[in-house]
C-alpha cells in the first residue's frame, strides 16, 4: 500500500511538472484525477448545481493561472481544496444564500463564514478519522462522544488499560494532526 501511494504521488508530481511545462494532457490528467474530489468539498457546502459548477470552473481556473507557482506537486490536492474551499466562501459572502437553517440565525457574514468553515472541517476530520488505525479511530470517537470523557470511564467501555488511554489518544493527535498538515489545513489556513 505504501509503495503504490509512492507511486501515486510520483505520477502527480510528474503530472504537475508536464502540465507546468505546458502538456496539456497531463493538466487534462489532472483534471481529471482531482475533480471528483473537490466535487466532494464543495458538496458540503449545500451550494445549487450551478453555484457548484460555477466554484468548480473557477477553482481550475485559478489553479491553471497559478500553476507556475507549485513547488511541491506532491501538495496538488491539498492546494486544490484551498482553491475550492476559498471560493466557496467567496461565494457565500456573495449570495448571502445560505442553505443550512442555524446558518440564518448568525449575525455577520465573518460568523457565517466561521461557521461554514466548521461544517468543512467537521467533514473533513471525520474523513480523516477514517484514516486512523482502527484502535486509534476507536478511541477517538469514544473521547469525543461526550465533552467530557473520563479515561476511566472510556478505558472500561472499551476494555483497555486506563494507562493506555492517554498515550494512544496522543499518538491519535499526532496523527490527526500530520494529516491536516499532509492538506494543508493549519491554524491560519482560516485566515
Amino acid at each position: 500500500m505504501m509503495q503504490l501511494d509512492t507511486l501515486e504521488r510520483r505520477d502527480t508530481a510528474a503530472l504537475v511538472s508536464d502540465a507546468q511545462g505546458g502538456d496539456a494532457q497531463a493538466w487534462e490528467r489532472l483534471v481529471e484525477e482531482f475533480t471528483p474530489m473537490l466535487r466532494s468539498r464543495i458538496r458540503r457546502f449545500r451550494l445549487g448545481h450551478e453555484d457548484a459548477q460555477d466554484v468548480l470552473q473557477t477553482t481550475w481556473m485559478l489553479a491553471w493561472q497559478n500553476l507556475k507557482r507549485v513547488e511541491d506537486p506532491q501538495r496538488m490536492p491539498g492546494w486544490l481544496a484551498t482553491i475550492a474551499f476559498r471560493e466557496c466562501l467567496k461565494l457565500t459572502r456573495r449570495t448571502k444564500e445560505i442553505c443550512t437553517p442555524d446558518l440564518d440565525t448568525l449575525g455577520s457574514t465573518d460568523d457565517v463564514d466561521r461557521e461554514l468553515a466548521r461544517i468543512w472541517l467537521a467533514g473533513t476530520l471525520e474523513e480523516l478519522v477514517e484514516e486512523l488505525p482502527a484502535a486509534q479511530r476507536v478511541l477517538f470517537r469514544a473521547l469525543t462522544e461526550t465533552s467530557e470523557p473520563h479515561y476511566v470511564d472510556v478505558a472500561r467501555r472499551l476494555g483497555r488499560p486506563v494507562g493506555s488511554i492517554g498515550p494512544t489518544r496522543a499518538r491519535c493527535f499526532a496523527k490527526l494532526r500530520g494529516l491536516l498538515q499532509d492538506r494543508e489545513i493549519t491554524r491560519d489556513f482560516l485566515d
